[in-house]
């Protein structure tokens, strides 16, 4: 079992640059002001296969979500094996570092001492009153110039990562949840953890980062990821929404599963079909679920349900789900039909099937014609899945019309009874004869001027 380690201090000093070096990614949302982190962050180590754990900042409590942030670095730091205590250089040693270590030193674990921010000399003058704390392993580091991270990396981890059982979680399914703010996004996650693993407030905006859980249904592993709430463009005015919306955008690529969740009081609007859209345009298998359905009545479902159809005419092949993440109904449920429309999404398609539906599709409905002549469709194969893409060759297939290619991608995935986006490509035959000059033989020579001839 790998080993865990927290990186816990005060707002701002830097632990969450500190957790994208180590981790080699870009999990962790980074800008200069404090409070920025409010979740527990999980991520493996780049050259280690210990995992690390970002936190929240630990502050005084000044609202309900101070003190829940705090709670959420209480149990990072009481799950850990090891903690990362940061510290700002530049800051020097102030009171509430003395706070935290002393309250860090109780749980009796081993703590290396990290100070940020040493950018250039200067800072190095104060640095002497950091050992009054009495750490043994203080290391000093800069996130922001890239000093020390190397030796701290080697440090932290070269030694005793070789003891470590390898572990392999990059095929376990990740499913992403997107939505608007306030749907619900965290709750169901919480609800399926059975534990507060992640921050809720009535507030909207409560989740910035976008935070990866590991879960186990029926046996099998899978990653739940949970994503900022993504308003309009136009009502996205800070700089920090929009990193947690790019965040979530990107969760959405790396998945392969995508729940899209809807405040079933409110039906379905216009940014939740945008999103839905950009679900579709990444490949994903999409599934759609009315969050808080215990609130309605079964006419008002009824009505939900109407209003969701009409406006989903071009994608009615999106299931619809209606759940309550408050009240843990149908969560396991929706989650294990989202993997079995995976399974049925990715599964493989013989080339003889394909080429049986293409021909059926031109018996229903031949294409239009081009001109003198109608395009010709000969045969079709796959050419990668996960989306599914198929490609079709034949003779002047670029005068196609855009709603012929609408049509030929609807029927096969009907007939494939697909639920995710299918990309058809179309690849002309080459003229083996194009750009080659015709020589007329002598015989050919004079029986053309016999013909000219005679019109004259």
């Amino acid at each position: 079992m790998s080993s865990l380690v927290a990186i816990v201090g005060r707002p701002n000093v830097g632990k969450s640059s500190l957790f994208n070096f180590l981790t080699g990614s870009r999990a962790a949302l980074v800008a200069d002001f404090s409070g920025l982190t409010r979740d527990r962050q999980y991520g493996k180590a780049k050259n280690s296969n210990r995992i690390l754990i970002d936190t929240g900042g630990i502050a005084p409590e000044s609202d309900d979500i101070s003190r829940s942030v705090i709670g959420q670095t209480n149990l990072a730091i009481k799950e850990a094996d090891e903690l990362i205590f940061v510290v700002d250089a530049k800051d020097g040693l102030v009171a509430l570092d003395e706070e935290i270590s002393l309250s860090l030193r109780k749980v009796n674990k081993p703590i290396t001492l990290v100070v940020n921010k040493v950018d250039s000399e200067k800072d190095q003058e104060q640095l002497s009153e950091f050992d009054s704390l009495g750490f043994k392993n203080i290391l000093y580091i800069s996130c922001s110039h890239n000093r020390g991270l190397k030796q701290l990396e080697a440090e932290l981890f070269s030694e005793k990562s070789s003891n470590e059982e390898k572990e392999d979680s990059s095929n376990a399914l990740r499913i992403s949840l997107i939505g608007r703010p306030n749907v619900g996004k965290s709750t169901f996650v919480n609800t399926v953890l059975g534990e507060e693993r992640l921050l809720v407030s009535s507030i909207s905006g409560t989740t910035r980062d976008s935070i990866e859980v590991p879960i186990k249904i029926s046996g099998k592993e899978f990653y739940l990821i949970d994503t900022a709430g993504i308003r309009r463009k136009r009502a996205s005015k800070e700089k920090l929404e929009e990193f947690s919306i790019s965040q979530s955008l990107e969760s959405i690529k790396l998945s392969k599963i995508t729940i899209l969740l809807i405040d079933s009081s409110e039906s379905i609007v216009d940014q939740d079909i945008h999103l839905l859209g950009l679900a579709l345009a990444s490949g994903n298998t999409v599934v759609l679920a009315a969050n808080k359905a215990d609130l309605l009545t079964a006419k008002e479902k009824d009505l939900v349900r109407t209003q969701v159809e009409r406006k989903l005419r071009f994608a009615d092949y999106i299931d619809t789900h209606f759940i309550s993440a408050q009240e843990n109904k149908g969560l396991i449920k929706l989650i294990k039909q989202s993997v079995q429309r995976h399974e049925r999404n990715t599964k493989e398609v013989s080339t003889n099937k394909l080429n049986s539906i293409l021909s059926d599709a031109l018996v229903q409905q031949p294409p239009s014609m081009s001109g003198r002549f109608r395009p010709k469709l000969r045969y079709a194969h796959a050419g990668g899945k996960n989306p599914l893409r198929i490609v079709v060759h034949g003779n002047n297939l670029s005068s196609l019309q855009n709603t012929y290619k609408r049509y030929l991608e609807n029927f096969f995935r009907k007939e494939l009874d697909l639920s995710t986006s299918v990309f058809v490509q179309f690849m002309d035959s080459e003229n083996p004869y194009k750009n080659k000059k015709n020589t007329l033989t002598d015989r050919q020579k004079k029986r053309r001027k016999r013909i000219v001839k005679r019109r004259k």
